[in-house]
């Protein structure tokens, strides 16, 4: 019976078997059907070929669709039936949109792509996915579609896998609830790109909610830059089975009124527990407060990345040796991250990329030694960061698959480790700004970088000469070196580097001439090498061998360039011209403007600072007068005399003409950012300029010969922030406009300009300068400058106002200069502050320089009054040498002006910014000097003459160890000279002459160096360098040193104060005024 048994089972295996074969058989013989063969081509001939010659070849009529490319078929009930359609990434472009009524006729379909082809913007078809029932995995990502996102999509209950990414899709209405309800199988949802802010405006996190409810086993889930806003809910945290998370790029959105909006609030702690998680994008949020450390302890996280998350918080934990560390990713740049890299960073043996960079200064110290048992790791950045290396370990030579690294910013030291050559896969080296010294040559060793595409070593003391490998390194892109201490010759090189495109060597200390080798890099796009010491001639015929050029920065050498281009570009030969973008060539003594520039329109173009004279001719925009829009357009410093180029139809963001010898009518460009025309010869104002004004925000035509009022359409310049009509010849009342506040910088010193001044400041004021120096207005000073908050400079010095001391002005918290001089201001100085209601604020106390002189202030000053004035009681360290960096071409204002510094016509090319003045002269105070001032110790210069001050000098005077100048001539000061201020050791410039002092004059220190004019008109005093002896008896002639007469002097300073940063070009400002004026 057992035996039957068992034979009975054996012939019913074997039929089991025999009819899986025929079934198999009858599949492999079987056709698909024709109905979806038919679909198949009807949606092929939608299809358009997007420049291929045969789209989906394969795809013929009688031919078995089951074998088509991007088909798949399988065996079912009713017969073999297509159940896989990939036509992802096969160039497809349909304009129309898609074949809805083609498609879902394969209603056996389970798997779908339509991934990377272009379906020209049109939105998915409304209705007829909901056919596809058996669908599992859709895949419309890059596709080209638009638009709403079908309700259809919600109804494929058998999806596992949903991707929507990267087009611009919405849920809207439907809703994101909507559409999710029913996709309780889905495992892999990715919707990058669409947008999701419907959902987040109903209520922000609901969409945490709706995936919790709908799809609870999500495995994988990526919404990068879906403008999600809101924080993540608590309800996230039952999605247990997660294992990539991507919400990064939810910030940097709007809403319909204009409000940004983000994805924000802390990270929840929970993300720590969700066990199975391998991949942590939060990058480029609004995510705040403190970073959940167990994080980094889940074992199976091999990418975390919350970059660019400015406001959270954190620090790295200890990382345990026990077990295998999966972490493989680590970036926490541009977040407020801090602390120090622990030891433990060596047991993350598998990390391949680390990157702290720019977390706002907040890590500290040194690299562990660890860090070099990271032998896997291939990226490292720690610039910007707080890091205090050091010397550089030799260590960090054993970091072998390290390909990136960059330590910007990290207050590195020392020479560059030999032991760096060692990183022989390395293609990107940054180690600028830092303070690294000693020759570059300490890397130069057989085999090294030969792999090395970017090299950034720029700002840091690095010396002696360039390599002169480096320019022959086989893969070399782009070297930075400018801005170090770099000297000598550069050398002529062998096998120059055919991958080379940038080089910038600038602001070094380079001499001799410019290799000939450097004319065979021919990949060469950049070349800088301004602001050096290099000489020589340079021929551009030469240089425009190299085809590629696009950038040539030449500036500030001692450089002849010859422009002998001419043979070479004519209005002939255009066919292979070079494409160039910049073009920088100030002070490099040239005598003729490059022919090159009939031929190419320089989008950059500076020419200023050499000797090119004649007219600026009408060729230099490539012959064209039509629709030019090009950034700078430089000719500034020159020796022009007159316009032939045509401006009326150029729109030109930087336009520089200034020092030259233009005449005649201001030329007008279409438009113009930067305008600055000063210096030149122009008499009139064209009435179409200040209509063009509309989008400028700088505007200089100081310095010529222009006349009549200001035109009132400057008043629609409502951009302008800069404007000065400084020494020309200017008349009628200020437009009230150009005193509401708009302006950072007015300067309307030295015209005739007349009338009251307008009080309607308004209180966004953002002035930083009102100069209207050397003018006849009249009136009192506009008391709505209290508003003016921004203010450093007021001088409405040498004009005709009337009125009280304004001391409404020591409200102003950032007044640094007040000049009032030659006016008919009256009355007393000083006096009780007024109460603002602010206690920790004291009237006057950023001022620096304060001038009254010839005006009618009397009374006494209160010693009180001095004791407010803070800023003339810092004492800076080093400020005789404090200075602004040396300006040329494409800055400002000249550094270069002559002052009178201790009693001395002196050539300053560096110009002082801290400089600290009191000039009350020519009034009439009386009373007491007060002892105040002597407290004042960061004072230079000290001018009390020609008053009726009474009493004696006070010996706190000698308090001031930083005074140059002190003039306290034409008083009624009696009692002796205080022996003290022979201490004074800085003062250069004394005069006490015409008082009532008596007695000896102290002898010692700078009192020996000064002549008889500082102390004649006291008929009791005595002893040298006067004739007459303490004893009574004459002690011959007197010193001819200092003897020049007093009242002959006027003495000019210049201050440059640096203002403006905000405007995206920072310049500085040049504040003249008269000091220690006598009569």
């Amino acid at each position: 019976m057992e035996r039957l048994r068992t034979s009975r089972i054996h012939v019913y295996g074997f039929i089991i078997i025999l009819l899986l074969l025929v079934q198999a058989t009858a599949a492999a013989t079987s056709r698909c059907p024709a109905q979806q063969a038919a679909a198949l081509l009807r949606l092929k001939r939608s299809f358009h070929h997007h420049h291929q010659p045969l789209l989906l070849p394969s795809w013929r009529a009688a031919t078995d669709c089951c074998l088509w490319e991007g088909v798949s078929c399988d065996a079912a009930a009713s017969g073999v039936v297509v159940t896989a359609l990939d036509l992802g990434g096969h160039g497809v472009h349909s304009p129309g949109g898609l074949d809805g009524a083609a498609l879902f006729q394969l209603t056996s379909l389970r798997r779908l792509s339509l991934a990377g082809n272009d379906f020209g913007g049109a939105g998915l078809p409304a209705s007829g996915l909901e056919g596809l029932a058996e669908l599992t995995q859709l895949n419309l990502s890059n596709a080209g579609f638009a638009g709403q996102i079908p309700i259809g999509v919600g109804s494929l209950r058998e999806l596992v896998s949903l991707d929507l990414s990267s087009m611009p899709l919405s849920f809207k209405q439907p809703s994101f609830r909507a559409v999710m309800a029913n996709l309780t199988k889905l495992r892999e949802l990715r919707l990058d790109g669409v947008d999701m802010s419907a959902a987040a405006a109903a209520a922000a996190g609901d969409w945490c909610d709706v995936l919790a409810e709908s799809a609870p086993k999500l495995q994988l889930l990526t919404l990068q830059s879906c403008k999600l806003s809101g924080a993540i809910r608590s309800s996230f945290s039952r999605l247990r089975s997660l294992a990539v998370i991507d919400l990064s790029y939810n910030q940097g959105f709007s809403d319909a009124s204009g409000e940004p909006f983000a994805l924000s609030g802390e990270i929840p702690g929970f993300f720590a527990e969700l066990s199975s998680l391998a991949i942590l994008n939060l990058s480029n949020n609004g995510f705040n407060g403190s970073f959940p450390q167990g994080v980094f302890h889940l074992e199976r996280l091999r990418v975390l990345d919350v970059s660019s998350n400015t406001n959270l918080s954190g620090s790295l934990p200890e990382f345990p040796a026990a077990g295998e560390a999966s972490l493989e990713v680590l970036d926490l740049s541009e977040t407020n991250f801090s602390g120090q890299i622990p030891g433990s960073i060596g047991n993350l043996k598998r990390l391949k990329m680390l990157d702290i960079s720019g977390s706002n200064g907040r890590f500290s110290g040194a690299l562990p030694d660890s860090i070099s048992e990271l032998t896997s790791l291939s990226f490292l950045d720690l610039s910007s960061s707080g890091f205090q290396l050091g010397e550089l370990p030799a260590s960090i030579g054993r970091m072998r698959s390290l390909s990136t690294l960059r330590l910007s910013e990290c207050a590195i030291s020392g020479e560059i480790p030999s032991s760096v050559g060692n990183l022989t896969r390395l293609r990107e080296l940054d180690l600028s700004q830092n303070n690294l010294t000693g020759p570059i040559t300490s890397i130069n060793r057989k085999g090294a970088f030969l792999n090395l595409e970017i090299l950034q070593l720029c700002c840091n003391s690095l010396s002696g000469p360039v390599p002169a490998f480096l320019f022959s390194l086989p893969r070399l892109e782009f070297i930075s070196l400018m801005s170090n201490n770099l000297a000598g010759p550069l050398q002529e090189f062998d096998n120059p580097s055919p991958s080379l495109t940038s080089v910038y060597l600038n602001y070094n200390q380079l001499n001799g001439s410019i290799p000939r080798s450097f004319f065979q890099l021919m990949g060469l796009q950049t070349l800088d090498l301004s602001r050096n010491g290099l000489s020589g001639e340079v021929q551009l015929s030469y240089i425009w061998r190299l085809t590629n050029l696009s950038n040539l920065c030449l500036s500030a050498n001692r450089l002849t360039v010859i422009a002998d281009d001419e043979h070479i570009y004519n209005s002939s030969s255009s066919a292979s011209l070079l494409q160039l973008n910049s073009l920088r060539l100030a002070c490099c003594n040239m005598t003729k403007i490059p022919a090159i520039l009939r031929s190419v329109v320089v989008n950059d173009l500076d020419l200023s600072c050499n000797q090119l004279d004649g007219p600026i001719p009408d060729w230099i925009w490539a012959n064209q007068n039509e629709n030019i829009d090009v950034f700078k357009f430089n000719l500034s410093r020159n020796r022009f005399t007159n316009m032939e180029l045509p401006l009326a139809n150029a729109s030109v963001y930087y336009l520089d003409l200034s020092f030259n010898y233009l005449q005649g009518p201001l030329p007008v460009p279409s438009s113009s950012q930067f305008l600055d025309y000063s210096n030149n010869l122009f008499s009139s104002i064209p009435e179409n300029l200040m209509s063009r004004l509309s989008s400028s925000f700088f505007l200089n035509l100081a310095n010529n010969s222009l006349q009549g009022g200001i035109p009132p359409i400057i008043c629609n310049a409502s951009d302008l922030k800069f404007l000065d009509l400084s020494y020309n010849h200017f008349s009628g009342r200020v437009p009230p406009c150009l005193l509401d506040g708009h302006l950072t910088i007015l300067k309307l010193r030295q015209n005739k300009f007349e009338g009251t001044l307008p009080d309607d400041t308004k209180g966004r004021c953002v002035s930083q300068t009102i100069d209207l120096n050397g003018n006849q207005l009249e009136g009192k000073l506009p008391r709505s400058l209290t508003n003016c908050n921004d203010l450093e400079i007021l001088d409405v010095g040498n004009n005709n106002f009337m009125d009280s001391f304004p001391s409404w002005t020591g409200e102003l918290p950032k007044l640094r200069v007040l000049v009032l001089r030659s006016n008919k201001f009256f009355g007393a100085v000083g006096g009780i502050p007024v109460d603002n209601g602010d206690r920790n604020r004291t009237q006057f106390s950023s001022l620096q320089i304060i001038d009254l002189a010839s005006n009618n202030f009397s009374g006494s000053l209160q010693p009180q009054w001095f004791d407010s004035l803070k800023a003339m009681m810092v004492t800076r360290e080093g400020d005789v040498r404090k200075a602004l960096e040396n300006n040329l071409s494409g800055k400002f204002y000249r550094d270069t002006v002559v002052v009178t510094y201790k009693g001395a016509a002196t050539t300053f090319i560096r110009v002082l910014i801290a400089f600290t003045m009191i000039d009350f002269s020519d009034n009439a105070f009386t009373g007491n000097i007060p002892e105040s001032i002597g407290r004042l110790t960061s004072l230079r210069g000290l001018n009390l003459s020609h008053n009726a001050f009474t009493g004696t000098i006070p010996s706190q005077l000698s308090g001031l160890a930083q005074l140059e100048s002190l003039d306290l001539s034409l008083n009624q000061l009696s009692g002796e000279i205080p022996e003290v201020l022979v201490s004074l050791t800085s003062v250069g410039w004394l005069n006490l002459s015409y008082n009532r002092l008596e007695g000896a004059i102290p002898q010692g220190g700078q009192f020996q160096t000064f002549g008889s004019s500082s102390f004649e008109g006291n008929a009791a005093l005595c002893g040298k360098p006067l004739s007459i002896r303490c004893n009574g008896s004459n002690a011959g002639p007197p010193s001819l040193e200092h003897s020049e007469s007093w009242e002959a002097r006027t003495e000019t300073i210049v201050l440059y104060i640096s203002v403006g940063s905000g405007f995206g070009l920072g310049f500085a400002m040049a504040f003249l005024f008269q000091v220690f004026r006598g009569k």
